[in-house]
């Protein structure tokens, strides 16, 4: 699928990318891409740095913690505008290792006061995919674009 297929190269997706990546000095640090991009369904991918791990080899609870929010956040702002996270639940499946982790976040019910999100994010590793969290997130507008 070329990235125009998957709307990355789309108005609504450069808005996201503007707001949400170039607008935040943390999730440019964090490496981010957007990987995949649609209203209500977005994609998001980081390389798995030594630096993001804990003492036991696997991906840092809090970068997990870090791409669900992302996800959730940016895939409500595909279809409510300017949006913060007012709450998030995560459970960790399996260990996060590998070379690459992405996350997928699937509007549920989009409201006005609240947008409700699924959250789930993989680590990649020679060719296997592994499930390794998911997450359901409350969203909040907090502004539409004019």
């Amino acid at each position: 699928m070329t990235e125009a297929e998957r709307g990355l190269d789309s108005p609504e997706a450069r808005m996201l990318i503007a707001r949400g990546l170039e607008g935040s000095a943390y999730t440019r640090q964090m490496g981010t891409r957007l990987r995949h991009f649609e209203a209500g369904r977005v994609e998001i991918e980081i390389d798995l740095r030594p630096e993001l791990t804990q003492h036991h080899g696997q991906a840092h609870g809090a970068v997990l913690g870090y791409l669900a929010d992302t996800v959730s956040a940016w895939a409500a702002a595909s279809v409510a505008g300017d949006v913060v996270t007012a709450e998030y639940k995560i459970n960790f499946l399996a260990a996060a290792r590998g070379d690459v982790l992405w996350a997928r976040g699937e509007v549920l019910k989009a409201g006005k006061r609240q947008v409700i999100v699924r959250a789930d994010v993989y680590a990649h590793s020679q060719g296997m995919e592994t499930h390794v969290a998911t997450a359901l997130a409350t969203v909040a507008p907090v502004g539409r674009e004019a």
